[in-house]
């Protein structure tokens, strides 16, 4: 079937899925579909891999009622690879599926993502002039300086936060206090790093690299070396501060939205 994925994107964007393990799976052919109360874009999507079993239109037919019968919306990521054209361009992986889906008035949630990837070998190791704790579980604390598209995270988010098969949380304290937090996650032989969050009046201190070195290092500790991350096209801060960390840039993805249902 037509709209399949490069082996190295779709092999890579399996193995972020297991990071976040939503409780509401289901699967159609070898798509994957997942929910988790809406609470992350990474466990609340359909993932257009492999041979679907039905025609394209059908299949998101079925897909939309899937996410229906849940009360949720509808929500596609569609990877890309990186390069010049746009993400329905005639040869991207999915651009028969990113045609249709906009054909049908599925907008493209804000926020398209890079997928970025590092041989933790090469990251380093933190500074000593800063503390980071790491715990197996987010405390109050940790939860106090994380957000969620710039707002606190939802009741429901402890539940997947700890969903990975293993996962560490860090804080990075500044004058006494809690200053920057990160989440590193280990499955399918990958280390991922996510939640990476520095208070406002603590950023552009060094906090955010000092993180990410020390959940790097906690993911070698469990024998991994390999550790990806997902970070906002437009967030050329974060883009180049794990450049700096040696993450390089793998592919794209971006979320298509179903339009809400007639009432």
């Amino acid at each position: 079937m037509s709209g399949h994925l490069c082996p190295a994107i779709a092999d890579l964007e399996r193995v972020t899925a297991e990071h976040w393990q939503a409780a509401d799976r289901g699967e159609l052919g070898e798509w994957w579909l997942r929910a988790a109360g809406g609470f992350t874009g990474g466990a609340n999507w359909a993932l257009p891999l492999g041979d679907r079993g039905l025609p394209l239109a059908a299949a998101v037919d079925t897909v939309q009622a899937w996410y229906r019968s849940r009360e949720l919306p509808a929500m596609v990521v569609v990877p890309r690879p990186l390069g010049p054209g746009g993400p329905s361009a005639a040869g991207a992986p999915c651009a028969s599926l990113d045609r249709l889906l906009a054909a049908r008035g599925w907008t493209i949630r804000s926020g398209p993502a890079i997928v970025m990837t590092a041989a933790i070998a090469g990251i380093g190791v933190h500074e000593a002039g800063v503390t980071v704790s790491l715990a197996s579980e987010p405390s109050p604390d940790w939860l106090s300086i994380y957000r969620y598209r710039g707002q606190p995270p939802p009741d429901d988010a402890l539940d997947l936060l700890l969903s990975a098969p293993w996962q560490a949380f860090a804080t990075a304290v500044r004058d006494g206090r809690p200053a920057a937090v990160g989440r590193v996650s280990v499955a399918a032989g990958w280390a991922g790093i996510a939640a990476v969050e520095v208070a406002a009046e603590h950023r552009r201190g060094g906090l955010g690299t000092a993180v990410t070195m020390a959940l790097a290092q906690a993911a070698a500790e469990r024998g991994v070396d390999r550790v990806f991350l997902q970070v906002e096209e437009g967030n050329s801060a974060a883009r180049a501060l794990y450049a700096r960390c040696g993450f390089r840039d793998v592919h794209a993805y971006h979320y298509r939205v179903a339009p809400a249902a007639p009432r």
